[in-house]
């Protein structure tokens, strides 16, 4: 890889980071500013359902706040301390911010299930209702314009704010066909189903971010095509047997450890070469980002 190509791959990677970083920081201000609306109108409507996605909302913007924060983070260059960089802790951000998520899931199915025992008319249901419907149109406009950036930059916490928001947005709608219900057809505990259903969305979603993100701190690999595709690599373009292959998470990148197998015969100098071409070769096709390549023996030497 040439020196502009490497400059080149370091420069994307930092203007995809910058890009994660603005929609994730555009995103705390916008649920924010509907989570407080939410709660607003739910003081004297009364439902429950409303307050819920209000609190939801408020949530979510945490949830972003910390996602911003982890891509900041991971933009830090390798330090004494961290050698391989800081881009864990943009997962680590996903983690947390999962964690979060369930504690509050929590916080509103009880006061929806409290609520259940408790019904009560909605007052101005009519005003609910658009908050609703408002609240769910603007985060559904933000969620596809952050998953497509989630998708350009491939970062977890991203992806994570990106599902969350989507959920923001899905769970104002059912939110508005439970006053719908509750207030037309009569049956007032819908309101308090409303909010157990988005506590019970909340959960399935906070799942799913913490099963993801735990794996990668873990060094767990949901990338099984990676390990052929490096040996298919190295036997199609160097000819060359490859050994044992060993990946890690970092981040939304991988690094590798890998064997290759050479004759005994091979001299330093041919070595030396072919280690730089391969490392060079796998980190610019796959997009990896450190790769260590360790030359054997073809055979024991006694």
């Amino acid at each position: 890889m040439s020196y502009a190509d490497k400059r080149g791959k370091a420069y994307d990677a930092t203007a995809l980071l910058s890009k994660g970083q603005h929609a994730a920081r555009q995103s705390v201000i916008t649920l924010a500013a509907i989570g407080i609306a939410e709660l607003l109108v739910s003081t004297f409507t009364g439902s429950i359902t409303l307050t819920a996605d209000g609190i939801d909302s408020l949530a979510d913007a945490m949830i972003s706040f910390i996602v911003w924060f982890g891509i900041l983070m991971a933009k830090k260059p390798r330090s004494t301390l961290f050698h391989f960089g800081y881009r864990k802790v943009e997962v680590l951000a996903a983690f947390i911010a999962a964690i979060i998520i369930t504690i509050l899931g929590a916080f509103i199915a009880y006061h929806a299930f409290e609520a259940l025992y408790e019904s009560r008319t909605i007052l101005h249901p009519e005003i609910a209702m658009i908050t609703l419907v408002a609240a769910g149109s603007i985060s559904l406009h933000r969620a596809f314009k952050i998953r497509k950036v989630a998708l350009e930059s491939n970062l977890i916490s991203l992806k994570l704010d990106a599902k969350n928001s989507i959920k923001d947005g899905t769970s104002s709608f059912i939110g508005f066909a439970s006053v719908l219900v509750a207030t037309y057809l009569g049956f007032t505990f819908m309101d308090a189903i409303g909010g157990m259903i988005i506590a019970g969305y909340i959960f399935f979603m906070a799942y799913a971010a913490i099963k993801e993100s735990a794996l990668v701190l873990v060094d767990a690999i949901q990338n099984p095509q990676m390990t052929e595709n490096i040996k298919n690599i190295i036997d199609n373009k160097f000819k060359i047997k490859t050994g044992s292959i060993f990946l890690r998470p970092a981040g939304h990148e991988f690094n590798a450890e890998i064997h290759i197998i050479l004759p005994n015969e091979t001299r330093l100098d041919v070595t030396s070469k072919l280690v730089k071409e391969i490392s060079d070769t796998i980190r610019h096709d796959l997009q990896l980002d450190h790769v260590v390549i360790v030359p054997e023996p073809e055979e024991p030497v006694n």
